[in-house]
């Protein structure tokens, strides 16, 4: 079966509620970073055979043909089509694992892989009341305090700020035109990234429940952006003149029991695991999406990790937000960015769909000199109990 490469990687910086992006039509959004995209990779329009693009609070009702439309809006001949994918939350990744399989499978040899989010009304708590009761369970559970959590999204903040700061992010961030009936000026940089926030500040919110450790400050805010790549198969690269950035190594989705607190991400990164026959020790960044901070330091204790190590370590949801559609592409896109910079081998993205199931996928860099194998039905070996990665009870 054909490895699925991953070329050209690119991302919206992320907009606030009532910001620079707010009421950019999605096709809007989605047809900047394709066009980015296309310059970028400098592929022949012609050859592009599909888009996959991810809308999920402002997709099925308002734009059905998102991907279409943004396919048009770049300049894409009218034979491309284009489809919408919906996994809320890991919806911009399984954009990127359903193009991989056109691909893997010889459905098609060039698919972009696209996720957006527009909508300006709230999405939300992530998980919706149930997640955030899920996040207090796993609080309790796991002996995560309020400080804890404060400190985590502190961190997460100036991380982003940091990786700003150092350009980190200038290769993987498009400038959105934002109009002349917006100002008629362009956005470059992530809002709402505080490098000045502390935990002081965050100790005077409220907690969501009572007695609670979840506030508005250490869990994840609705944002507005879009990410897209390239997903090409890879006997076809030398021939297209194209330089892939990683390829995708695997994927898996799994739910959990929800009887009492659950990770939502862990058994999809089980599973993964599972397949692929790896470690989190071969893992040289981790990408967990910040619905919760708790939900994030839970699963860095259930896997023995440290979370200021090679966990997120350009800041994640709680600094970058949550634009639905496009979140797990835009983790993906950072993720390969700094795994290009720093030299790494595997990326590992997970996500949790809620609170009772996730998905995740792992990367490896272009630059290795060996394949991944990916044996199926290979003993998991990556954290040291099974019963850390599905149910837990207080």
């Amino acid at each position: 079966m054909r490895r699925a490469a991953i070329v050209a990687p690119v991302r919206t910086p992320s907009g606030v509620e009532g910001g620079a992006l707010s009421g950019m039509p999605a096709e809007w959004l989605a047809t900047t970073v394709l066009s980015a995209v296309i310059e970028r990779s400098g592929i022949d329009p012609l050859r592009i055979e599909d888009v996959a693009m991810a809308c999920v609070d402002g997709g099925l009702a308002n734009v059905p043909a998102v991907g279409a439309l943004a396919a048009r809006g770049a300049g894409l001949p009218f034979a491309v089509p284009g489809f919408l994918t919906d996994r809320h939350g890991g919806s911009g990744l399984q954009a990127v694992i359903t193009a991989a399989m056109m691909v893997q499978t010889g459905a098609a040899d060039v698919v972009v892989a696209g996720g957006v989010e527009c909508v300006t009304t709230p999405a939300g708590l992530p998980g919706g009341v149930e997640g955030l009761h899920n996040a207090e369970g796993l609080a309790g559970y796991y002996g995560i305090d309020r400080a804890a959590a404060d400190e985590f999204a502190v961190a997460s903040h100036r991380k982003a700020a940091r990786a700003w700061r150092q350009g980190a992010f200038g290769a993987e961030v498009v400038p959105v035109d934002v109009g002349p009936g917006h100002g008629g000026h362009q956005i470059g940089r992530d809002e709402g990234v505080r490098d000045d926030l502390s935990t002081h500040t965050l100790a005077g919110l409220r907690p969501l429940l009572p007695d609670g450790v979840v506030t508005v400050g250490n869990m994840s805010s609705h944002r507005l952006g879009a990410s897209a790549c390239l997903v090409v198969a890879e006997d076809r690269l030398t021939s297209l003149g194209l330089t892939p950035m990683a390829f995708l190594a695997g994927w898996a989705a799994a739910g959990c029991d929800t009887s009492g607190p659950a990770l939502g991400a862990a058994p999809a990164v089980a599973k993964l695991l599972g397949r692929t026959g790896h470690t989190l020790d071969d893992v040289d960044l981790l990408e967990i999406n910040e619905g919760y901070a708790v939900e994030v330091l839970a699963l860095a204790t259930a896997w023995e990790l440290d979370p200021l190590d090679r966990l997120n370590v350009n800041g994640s949801d709680i600094a970058l937000g949550h634009p639905v559609g496009a979140t797990g592409l835009r983790i993906m896109t950072t993720m390969l960015h700094e795994l290009g910079r720093t030299g790494g081998r595997f990326g590992l993205e997970a996500i949790a769909l809620g609170h009772d199931h996730g998905i995740a996928a792992l990367f490896e860099s272009a630059e290795s000199d060996e394949p991944v194998e990916t044996p199926r039905g290979a003993r998991f070996h990556g954290v040291r109990s099974s019963r850390r990665l599905g149910r837990h009870r207080a």
